[in-house]
């Protein structure tokens, strides 16, 4: 009992490490400074640590949060310019982008782009029709089974399938106790 114990604390904590290790990145602590303020203090993160935040931007954060990433580039710009080698007490430079928020809290949400008078785009509309038609065919033979009706074809592959899965338990049963015995 106790080598279990030891070997589930062990995986739990393995499997607890790289969710850890993922809380502590310098993307997450960039992004929540940047959330929380609406701007990236220039001085408050090393130049790799900018960098690694920059790099751990995702497409979608890339295309969709353009504002974080110009964040972290002007904050580069601002150090490589030499903003903190004298730690001047300046204040923090907005992107253009992020609205200013005096009260120091975090910046509201809303809708990152403007609302378009576009169509629904064309994988969404495929796949919708192709969910449709799985639906449309799947109630077709839930009301085909609760009628009685049966087509000849189906009872064979069912009696097919059935006999190649009783076979193949008999052949993994039969060496399962071909092991055992040695």
């Amino acid at each position: 009992m106790a080598r279990f114990c030891l070997a589930l604390a062990t995986l739990l904590a393995t499997l607890a490490l790289p969710t850890a290790l993922a809380l502590a990145s310098p993307y997450t602590e960039v992004l929540k400074t940047y959330e929380t303020l609406g701007a990236i203090p220039p001085c408050k993160y090393s130049s790799p640590e900018l960098e690694s935040a920059l790099k751990g931007v995702s497409t979608f954060g890339a295309q969709y949060g353009a504002d974080f990433t110009d964040a972290v580039r002007s904050a580069l710009t601002l150090r490589a310019g030499g903003r903190c080698a004298a730690r001047s007490s300046l204040p923090l430079i907005r992107t253009a982008r992020t609205p200013p928020n005096a009260a120091g809290g975090p910046v509201a949400g809303g809708p990152l782009t403007a609302a378009t008078n576009a169509s629904l785009p064309a994988p969404f509309a495929l796949l919708a029709a192709l969910a449709g038609i799985v639906a449309l065919i799947a109630a077709t033979g839930a009301i085909a089974r609760l009628r009685g009706w049966e087509l000849a074809p189906a009872d064979r592959w069912r009696h097919a399938w059935g006999e190649a899965g009783y076979r193949a338990r008999s052949a993994w049963g039969e060496l399962a106790d071909r092991l055992r015995s040695r």
